[in-house]
């Protein structure tokens, strides 16, 4: 089993790896950010030549581990001690920038006061994701293994020649044994090692070695690719990825408040969003996969429109408005024929695995839409997306249960519980009143756009009428909410209610009465309601109450929260932080703020949750959406000098 840990990532767009705290790449995709998964192991070790049973993987916990990234790139450098050997191991480890190439490069130093004959030994296990068509071959001409299947290519090169290696036949025991049996150069098996011997080091002495993991979709580019990089000038690729990185950051909006950790953080939030966008389709990624077998979740290497919008909102107000507007190319071509966008997507468009429509992504990627052109203010973007748009809210529309005038039951933004939720009636108001807003702009005199006004004036209506609970002063979660899965929450007794247009019927509640942060959609980002509203006002106090979790701090999902024990989520933390700010109470937000910036990762990464009991980063790193709340409240507190 896998580490649900990335502790880092690195990457150009196309590949992303994945490393633990070891320093050991866990997880491979490419050719996009989310798929495929090559690698099942890839480990990298120090043996003596000669000598039997010598081999250390440094990763093992005699070895001492230390990880940093380099100061504003997605270079990480990882250090490793053996006290009792008295090696010195530092690898710096990065993708180049414009080449489907992960970068290795080794340096090792004796600090043994004697002599030390010194190898590295590379045990490789790739195309996991498919056991019955796992190959690999030895090219003696370039001196490197080549693992494959159908389209994929993955060579494994270095500077250094080939000493030993072997196919299958239990290579990983012959690596801890150090002694190769190279009889077969090709194979189907996923499985081989290669072995470097480096002589032998005097007392001080350090040596260098690079390997290189090469992509590619045959293996005559495979093999031109690696004789290629064996000829790299590590040292000048190294300064060239980091002027990349350093370029990167050049483009945002600049902001120096002083507050070294909160400047840092905002920076590095800059370098995820990168690695989280697809160079080729422009689709957004929530986080790199942790979970691939689904044991613990539903997975999280998909784009979801909700966390897109978000992200795309951090990303416009930041100055990367080239990224936002590939994004929605890209949701325009992902977009049903009937107007409605799905739950997730895969990077290259394509319906990911899904388990039940939110309608609340159809209204986010409209009203997403809307705060793109609000930033760069170019008709031209509209135009190009007026079609999608026409869709997206003509199918709103007929989404709506003429019983109340509210959405029909769909799942929730948390994807836990079908229903006539808040946050999706305030989303679909959003979607709607922005279509309305976009066809005005555009001076679109377009039959339906009375009707899309009308139903979004009915939702807030509603939301006022059947969702507003005057007794306790907040909104409900939801109407007509499912009863089943998570235990009764609702109020109200049940009833029984048709849930598609076969007639199928669920049981459910009248009311539901937890308190979700997702209640705040009515306000932000969706501006149902004004800031200084009293429902919201109300709303807000009712989750800080209820939601605010003891000695720890932050704010958790919602009431009955059990997942991966219900803890403070960043985002929910920095949602409430963002209201107070549009509220102009500074010091309350800085409050949250500065919460969600001692809780990162010890990479500068900022995960979904903190863990309750031992305020720990806790499940995803690094979350997309957890970065974009954070630079959606940094900069609107740095702009007004309130940091």
């Amino acid at each position: 089993m896998k580490t649900y840990f990335n502790d880092a990532v690195i990457g150009n767009g196309k590949i992303l790896g994945c490393m633990d705290n070891k320093g050991q790449l866990v997880r491979l995709f490419w050719p996009h950010i989310d798929y495929p998964q090559h690698i099942e192991s890839l480990q990298i070790g120090v043996y003596v030549p000669g000598v039997e049973y010598s081999s250390e993987w440094i990763y093992d916990d005699i070895w001492e581990h230390r990880q940093q990234y380099v100061p504003d790139t997605n270079i990480v450098e990882n250090y490793y001690t053996h006290p009792q050997k008295q090696i010195n191991i530092m690898s710096i480890d990065f993708v180049l920038p414009n080449e489907d190439i992960l970068v290795r490069s080794i340096e090792i130093q004796n600090n043994a006061p004697y002599a030390q004959q010194l190898g590295i030994v590379s045990y490789s296990h790739f195309m996991g994701n498919n056991a019955q068509l796992q190959s690999t071959l030895f090219d003696f001409e370039t001196d490197c293994l080549v693992h494959y299947r159908h389209n994929y290519y993955f060579s494994i090169v270095s500077n250094r020649a080939v000493s030993h290696f072997q196919i299958g036949n239990n290579p990983y025991e012959a690596a801890k044994r150090g002694g190769f049996y190279g009889i077969d150069d090709i194979g189907m098996t996923g499985e081989a090692v290669q072995a470097w011997e480096m002589g032998e080091f005097s007392p001080g002495e350090k040596k260098k070695m690079h390997i290189y993991v090469i992509c590619a979709n045959t293996l005559k580019d495979s093999i031109f690719k690696a004789n290629k990089a064996k000829h790299i000038d590590i040292k000048d690729e190294i300064e060239k990825t980091k002027q990349y990185w350093y370029n990167y950051l050049e483009k945002r909006t600049h902001i120096d408040t002083g507050n070294q950790k909160l400047d840092t953080l905002y920076r590095r939030s800059l370098l995820v969003f990168n690695l989280m966008s697809d160079r080729t389709s422009g689709g957004l990624l929530a986080a790199p996969e942790l979970d691939e077998h689904f044991t613990k979740c539903g997975r999280y290497a998909y784009c979801w429109g909700r966390d897109a919008a978000f992200i795309t909102s951090a990303l416009d107000v930041a100055g990367y408005t080239d990224t936002v507007e590939k994004f929605y190319q890209w949701a325009v071509h992902t977009q049903n024929n009937n107007g409605l966008w799905h739950q997730r997507y895969y990077m290259d468009g394509n319906l990911a695995p899904c388990w039940g429509l939110q309608i609340d992504e159809t209204g986010t990627l409209i009203w997403g839409m809307l705060q793109h052109y609000n930033v760069v203010q170019q008709k031209a973007f509209l135009h190009g997306v007026w079609e999608s748009v026409k869709k997206a809210a003509d199918f709103l529309v007929g989404f709506i249960y003429e019983e109340n005038h509210l959405p029909r039951p769909t799942y929730d933004l948390w994807e836990e519980r079908i229903g006539q939720h808040t946050y999706s009636a305030a989303a679909v108001h959003g979607g709607l009143t922005a279509a309305v807003e976009i066809a005005d702009i555009l001076k679109k005199e377009y039959t339906h756009k009375k009707s899309w006004q009308q139903v979004a004036e009915g939702i807030k209506e509603s939301l006022v009428e059947k969702l507003w609970d005057e007794n306790r002063k907040t909104f409900f979660r939801s109407l007509n909410s499912t009863v089943d899965n998570w235990g009764f929450e609702g109020h109200g007794g049940k009833k029984e209610i048709a849930l598609n247009p076969k007639g199928y019927k669920k049981w459910v509640s009248g009311v539901d009465i937890m308190i979700d942060v997702s209640l705040l959609g009515v306000c932000i980002p969706f501006g149902v309601f004004d800031f200084e509203d009293e429902r919201v006002i109300k709303t807000v106090e009712a989750i800080e109450h209820h939601l605010s979790v003891p000695n720890i701090g932050g704010i958790r999902r919602y009431e009955t929260d059990g997942y991966m024990g219900g803890n403070p989520w960043i985002l929910t933390t920095l949602w409430v932080a963002l209201y107070y700010s549009k509220r102009m109470q500074f010091e309350k937000a800085r409050e949250y703020l500065y919460w969600a910036a001692d809780h990162i990762t010890y990479m500068g990464l900022l995960p979904e949750q903190v863990d309750k009991h031992t305020g720990q980063p806790a499940w995803v790193v690094p979350l997309t959406w957890s970065h974009a709340m954070y630079v959606l409240v940094y900069l609107e507190l740095a702009q007004i000098g309130e940091l």
